[in-house]
């Protein structure tokens, strides 16, 4: 059998990347395409290497795949603490088994057109694509099953997660509520907004723009705008157009903070992409959360 390695290449960059994939969207964590990539990269190139060095059968044992899969994990993800790390790596390994496993079924089923030798599935003729297009159903199905039972276990009081806002290297902290609904985006850089109460944020605002809602002018727009202009935080603060929270076609007063922290103790992530949009009401009617987080903030 004849082995293109460019095109074994390519077929196992896009395999690695969907295992990776599934893997993040498993374990919750915000990762860019671009480390994906790299992850997928390092994994097809261990498996062209083993096959341009048969030979070499220390590379076939299964201390070499353990140590492949910590460097691809600490690639893509960066982990940096000892248990997130390993919770990572058994979602990583979860992951890799299903695609095997629809690999092998595939096989099966199909009756032709691959084998596999040393831990490595072999696809060739016209079941190369057809193997592709399974992956990538495989893919949909899996994360849409597992969304949809998450969802369903989880209660109102499970989706409070705690939240630091940093602006202006001051600090608050405050429960928040994870709102499937909220796709608040803002409209210049597309990134989620997540909405605050300004009572939450009072001391953490500038006097000129605290002054706004505190004589209730947030929906008066030339003074909200000519306050902005003047503010030597202009540049921090936005407008964003949103049509919920009781009012249509409403306009937002929001800024972007320093970072903000979200979760608590080995689940802790800085986001720094995040505008903070100020509400001047009440989201909660027990006081039980402050804030709206958008499923892009904790996906």
């Amino acid at each position: 059998m004849e082995i293109y390695l460019d095109i074994l290449l390519l077929e196992n960059i896009v395999i690695n990347f969907l295992i990776l994939y599934v893997t993040a969207k498993f374990s919750r964590i915000r990762v860019s395409t671009l480390r994906l990539f790299a992850g997928a990269i390092v994994g097809a190139i261990y498996v062209v290497f083993i096959i341009v060095q048969p030979g070499a059968k220390v590379y076939y044992t299964a201390l070499a795949k353990i140590l492949l899969s910590f460097f691809i994990i600490a690639i893509t993800f960066s982990p940096r603490k000892v248990l997130s790390f390993f919770k990572t790596l058994v979602i990583f390994y979860i992951s890799t088994f299903i695609f095997a496993g629809a690999a092998l079924a595939f096989l099966y089923i199909n009756q032709q057109g691959g084998f596999v030798r040393n831990g490595i599935i072999y696809v060739f003729g016209q079941s190369k694509g057809s193997l592709m297009f399974f992956g990538i159903i495989t893919v949909g199905i899996i994360i849409k099953i597992f969304m949809e039972v998450i969802q369903s276990r989880i209660t109102k009081e499970n989706l409070l997660i705690p939240v630091k806002i940093v602006f202006d290297n001051r600090v608050i902290d405050l429960p928040a509520l994870v709102d499937t609904g909220n796709s608040l985006k803002d409209p210049l850089t597309n990134i989620p907004v997540m909405v605050v109460e300004f009572k939450a944020l009072e001391e953490l605002l500038p006097p000129e723009i605290r002054n706004i809602f505190q004589n209730s002018k947030e929906d008066d727009l030339s003074c909200v705008t000519a306050t902005i202009a003047t503010s030597k935080w202009f540049s921090r603060f936005r407008l964003i157009p949103f049509s919920s929270l009781g009012k249509e076609n409403g306009m937002l007063i929001g800024f972007k903070p320093d970072f903000i922290e979200i979760g608590e103790d080995e689940e802790k992530r800085d986001i720094k992409n995040v505008i903070v949009g100020i509400y001047n009401r009440s989201l909660s009617r027990n006081d039980k959360y402050k804030a709206l987080l958008g499923p892009d903030l904790v996906a």
